[in-house]
């Protein structure tokens, strides 16, 4: 499991970056001045922590294909219903904190219609114009049974990178990871009247396991 960890941790490709000037300073430190260097130490175990894959299932998406999952860890801020955006009723917010998977999951299986990119602000992103006002990345689906959503990628003040490992046309499967923000972030569900919530506002959850609704039609 450990060598599972280190093979699949994402520090590798999203955030190899970051990795390079932490152990830049880690060798200086090290030459220069220890106790700076422990710090620095610190601070990489962090980094592999935050850039960690964790491999999830949803049992219950195997023997019902209405489940809709969960797209992301962390806590359900807010849910909205009337018109949210895009023609849709209902609006599921989730805030990502520092501790959790930063990782993106697929909530339903089916085709990527669409993935749009808009730039912006870096406000809070718990805060509800983060929503729009902020720079977030739009994945819209269409489900195997002809359902629509919009999964939204939301990045916060001190997440300024937003990533996405799908693009339209490709198909995804309910609870495969497809993207991921960098640091404290949000995540948001669009979906239609025919999606019935299976969560409720304040409620911890995991993405690419939670049951987050059902379709109803």
């Amino acid at each position: 499991m450990l060598w599972e960890f280190f093979r699949t941790n994402l520090l590798w490709t999203e955030g190899y970056t970051l990795m390079l000037i932490v152990l830049g300073c880690m060798l200086l430190s090290y030459l220069i001045y220890r106790p700076v260097f422990y710090g620095t130490v610190l601070l990489f175990v962090f980094l592999l922590w935050f850039f960690r894959l964790p491999q999830r299932e949803c049992p219950e998406c195997v023997y019902d294909s209405s489940v809709i999952v969960c797209p992301a860890d962390g806590k359900v801020v807010d849910i909205q219903f009337g018109d949210v955006g895009y023609g849709f009723c209902q609006k599921v917010t989730i805030f990502l904190s520092m501790l959790d998977a930063h990782v993106m999951w697929a909530p339903v299986s089916g085709v990527v219609d669409e993935v749009a990119y808009y730039p912006g602000a870096h406000l809070f992103a718990f805060l509800p114009k983060s929503s729009l006002l902020n720079e977030h990345n739009d994945l819209f689906i269409t489900s195997a049974a002809g359902h629509s959503l919009v999964v939204r990628q939301i990045a916060g003040t001190i997440a300024r990178r937003i990533c996405c490992w799908v693009a339209a046309n490709d198909r995804v499967h309910a609870g495969e990871a497809y993207g991921m923000i960098r640091f404290g972030s949000a995540v948001e569900l669009f979906l239609p009247q025919e999606a019935l919530l299976s969560v409720g506002k304040g409620q911890l959850v995991i993405g690419g396991q939670t049951v987050l609704g059902r379709w109803t039609a």
